[in-house]
């Protein structure tokens, strides 16, 4: 099994001052069943965009989009990159994942700075400012218990996680509140936890976010069994059709931090036919401790801050179409 780190290493094989190839391997490390992780593939993109980026003064990305035009397969893999428009602030960006002749994911990323400005007036809502968003996550990580994975999520010996409860038991509660009045609004269902890369030779770095956007329960997996929409789900597959991350700030590198530990926060609000299209929406924040480790200090809370917003559309297929997709040969495509 290979740590996520390494997992999205790329290596250049061409390079103008406009464009440049990356040589890459999906690993069957981080697949869903059978195919990589949708975040995961995108991460290979970010990655090979930072090494283009690196000796320029864009060099962090902001905001980058993807769409899922055909699955792709644990294999050899190529990322083309061009640049579309240099400006003042930020780099525009296009690059294409393709593996055996076919184009899998095309993205494209805008790249900037992400040093705060200072001497203006300041434009981010932080605490104490009840504006501020603070963190989801109702319990520390140093009290948090490791739950179990899917099976079919293959990287579950390289990630441990621990649900939030308290944010499970208020789907419940909304469900009946909203039963119960005339209902305005509302909808949908969320969930939260803390997620750890478990290998010590592991580390979190900006293109393992798309990864992290990408882990969570999907909307019609926190359903009721009441729910008909539930059916199912546990032989379901539920592939990425389009991902957009908004990076919104440095990944830390403070001791006062976790350096494998994020806390992930997703809400859902849409499902519909046809094939069982959902959306999702998840923010991932740092963490002030590992999982089970650390001790509660005051304020904790409100030093934690969000790293990246991750916004997709997902479809919701049978299991089956993600074996039978997984078992082709990318080599004789």
């Amino acid at each position: 099994m290979v740590p996520l780190a390494r997992a999205l290493e790329v290596a250049e094989t061409s390079r103008s001052s406009e464009a440049a190839t990356y040589a890459t391997k999906l690993d069957g490390s981080w697949t869903i069943e059978s195919i990589p992780q949708g975040g995961y593939a995108f991460g290979l993109i970010v990655e090979a965009c930072i090494r283009f980026q690196s000796e320029t003064v864009h060099k962090e990305p902001i905001h980058v989009t993807a769409h899922f035009l055909r699955a792709t397969n644990v294999g050899l893999a190529e990322v083309s990159v061009r640049v579309q428009k240099i400006g003042k602030n930020f780099t525009n960006l296009s690059a294409d994942l393709t593996q055996g002749g076919y184009t899998k994911l095309t993205s494209q990323l805008i790249f900037g700075d992400l040093t705060p400005v200072t001497g203006e007036i300041p434009r981010t809502l932080a605490p104490p400012s009840p504006y501020a968003r603070r963190l989801p996550l109702l319990n520390h990580p140093s009290t948090a218990v490791r739950d179990g994975m899917r099976n079919v999520w293959r990287f579950h010996s390289l990630l441990d996680w621990s649900m939030d409860r308290a944010i499970l038991a208020r789907n419940a509660m909304i469900s009946q509140a909203q039963a119960d009045a005339e209902m305005i609004g509302g909808g949908g269902a969320e969930w939260g936890a803390w997620c750890e890369l478990s290998r010590t030779d592991d580390e979190i770095k900006p293109s393992s976010l798309p990864f992290f956007g990408d882990t969570f329960y999907n909307l019609p997996s926190l359903l009721p069994a009441s729910e008909p929409a539930s059916q199912g789900t546990s032989d379901c597959w539920f592939p990425t059709v389009t991902m957009t991350v908004e990076f919104k700030a440095r990944i830390p590198s403070s001791q006062e931090y976790a350096s494998r530990t994020v806390g992930l926060y997703s809400e859902s609000r849409f499902l519909t036919d046809p094939h069982g299209r959902h959306n999702a929406h998840v923010e991932v924040w740092t963490a002030p401790s590992a999982i089970g480790q650390g001790n509660i200090e005051a304020g904790w809370r409100e030093k934690q801050y969000c790293i990246a917003v991750v916004d997709q559309m997902t479809l919701t297929l049978p299991m089956s179409l993600n074996r039978r997709l997984g078992s082709k040969d990318t080599s004789k495509l």
